[in-house]
């Protein structure tokens, strides 16, 4: 099965292929996903609005407030991602 596979597809993803999304699109591969990079993981997983996905996205996840997503904070991230229903329970 793909990883990106759009929110309205009938095969949703799980928790493990979401993190995989989100450390594919570390483009630096400095562990951080940064703004920019988590716009292209929200592209690819089918979000209509990935800016503001990314925004509400830094708000749950970005627990320190150091403007990226660390990969410690990558289970707060999927968490907010599979409220928003882009995983299978």
């Amino acid at each position: 099965m793909p990883y990106f596979v759009p929110k309205s597809a009938s095969v949703p993803l799980t928790t493990g292929q979401l993190k995989e999304v989100f450390k594919k699109n570390d483009a630096d591969g400095d562990g951080r996903l940064t703004k920019q990079e988590l716009k292209k993981a929200f592209e690819q997983l089918g979000s209509r609005n990935p800016n503001w996905r990314v925004h509400r996205a830094f708000r749950h996840a970005d627990n320190n407030k150091d403007g990226s997503i660390s990969l410690e904070e990558l289970d707060e991230l999927v968490k907010y991602v599979v409220n928003l229903g882009y995983c299978i329970s």
